[in-house]
């Protein structure tokens, strides 16, 4: 049960998100990285690591990095789309990025692929054949 969380701002600009008189929005982007298992044991260190990033204010964007999560369950899923959900109630953008393809099959099993940063594919008729 070991997890690391390793958090990064920057600035960041939101063409999507303009204002006729001030131009794109600006803010900041969050990284939280995760490395390690994500589930019931570390499920509490990352919601103060994203509750910490919303409440520091100035953040438009909330990118959670699951490139070397080992393990993600159901506890660690649910925790990240509470947070989205929040973020999103805040007016701040959250989308998991750089999901494997475990991750990712993860996410869209669970009805919650709106959260991957990038458009999946992972259920296609090609798919759907081989699983069978």
């Amino acid at each position: 049960m070991t997890l690391s969380i390793e958090t990064t701002t920057a600035d960041h600009t939101d063409p999507a998100s303009k204002d006729e008189a001030k131009g794109p929005s600006r803010g900041s982007a969050v990284t939280v990285k995760l490395a390690g298992e994500v589930d019931y044991a570390t499920a509490p260190q990352i919601r103060t690591a994203i509750t910490e990033a919303l409440e520091a204010g100035g953040v438009s964007v909330v990118h959670v990095d699951v490139a070397d999560v080992t393990v993600l369950d159901s506890t660690g899923i649910g925790t990240i789309v509470v947070a989205y959900r929040i973020a999103r109630d805040m007016g701040v953008s959250l989308a998991v990025v750089n999901p494997n393809r475990f991750i990712t099959r993860l996410f869209t099993v669970v009805g919650a692929e709106e959260l991957l940063a990038e458009p999946t594919d992972t259920f296609t008729a090609k798919d759907a054949a081989t699983a069978n």
